[in-house]
């Protein structure tokens, strides 16, 4: 039993600083739209995802994991919830953008609108 125990310790711990690719089935009327996007970074590096409206493409930001994190670009305050949200300079993007912080958290399809999107995990990656 304490062997089973140690090694879930392990598999959780190992697996806390894992990144994951989802993909992404969501309706557009009566289309069907499928992408794959990622979330969380690896054993060396961390990374944050965001959606571009611009160009309608996930963004994301990688830094090595014995860098400080980026700085915030700007912040916003949310009239609707109260919330500041910081907002971040992502490579080839022009408008400063917020952190989606996991297929959890993304409540709403960007592309789509759809409210009822499903996800499912592809893969991990570390």
């Amino acid at each position: 039993m304490r062997v089973i125990t140690v090694a879930l310790l392990f598999l959780t711990a190992a697996t806390a600083e894992a990144g994951a690719r989802y993909q992404v089935t969501a309706k557009d009327g009566d289309k069907e739209v499928t992408y794959e996007v990622n979330f969380g970074g690896a054993r060396k590096f961390e990374r944050w995802t965001a959606f571009d409206p611009a160009t309608k493409k996930f963004v994301y930001l990688d830094w090595n994991r014995d860098e400080v994190e980026p700085k915030p670009a700007a912040t916003i305050w949310n009239h609707r919830t109260g919330e500041t949200i910081k907002l971040y300079k992502f490579p080839g993007v022009e408008a400063p953008l917020p952190v989606i912080p996991s297929i959890t958290e993304m409540k709403v399809c960007p592309l789509t609108g759809d409210k009822n999107f499903k996800a499912k995990r592809l893969l991990n990656y570390d």
